[in-house]
């Protein structure tokens, strides 16, 4: 019988070969496309220009905007960051405190550097650690099955929506209504 944490780690792992073979060879210019006006992204800070920020309202605006490769990626990496931070880790850092990539190279070494703690920890865990509870960037505490499956959520459904942003860019970036910008 396989076990439940067995099966987070094959989806952890499978959701994330996925997602790198879907980001291979992206460029900047796909990387920050923006397929609608006022869409969500990753910018350089306005008063810190060496330093970037993601683009973020909480509670987000209904509805809220179309989001670039950019800020998709960077979201799910942050995720990954912060969740293991509180729930595996030190606990100390938030949001503000993660250095942002500016590039999609940056970006994909930023993603791919974010899932190795969660996946050492998962390589290890059973299905009692999955239960037990964890601290929380968000307040309460979680099951540790609960973190894993969020960001497993996350990269699953993000994974999916840069994997369709990567096949509409070549027949609508250079279309009147999908804008090129480069953002570097």
């Amino acid at each position: 019988m396989t076990s439940v944490v067995e099966v987070l780690r094959r989806q952890w792992q499978t959701s994330g070969d996925r997602l790198r073979q879907r980001l291979a060879d992206m460029s900047d210019a796909e990387f920050f496309w923006e397929p609608a006006p006022s869409c969500w992204t990753v910018r350089r800070h306005p008063t810190t220009p060496d330093r970037w920020e993601i683009d973020y309202d909480w509670p987000p605006p209904d509805p809220a905007p179309l989001t670039t490769i950019a800020w998709r990626l960077v979201h799910v990496a942050n995720g990954n960051w912060i969740y293991w931070e509180h729930a595996f880790g030190p606990g100390s850092r938030m949001f503000p405190d993660l250095v942002l990539p500016g590039s999609a190279d940056a970006a994909r070494r930023y993603w791919h550097d974010s899932r190795e703690p969660v996946g050492s920890w998962l390589e290890k865990a059973t299905d009692e650690q999955l239960q037990q509870m964890r601290p929380s960037h968000l307040g309460a505490p979680r099951s540790a099955g609960d973190v894993i499956t969020t960001l497993i959520d996350e990269q699953t459904h993000h994974g999916a929506e840069i994997a369709l942003l990567r096949d509409l860019y070549p027949r609508l970036a250079a279309t009147p209504t999908g804008r090129r910008r480069n953002r570097g």
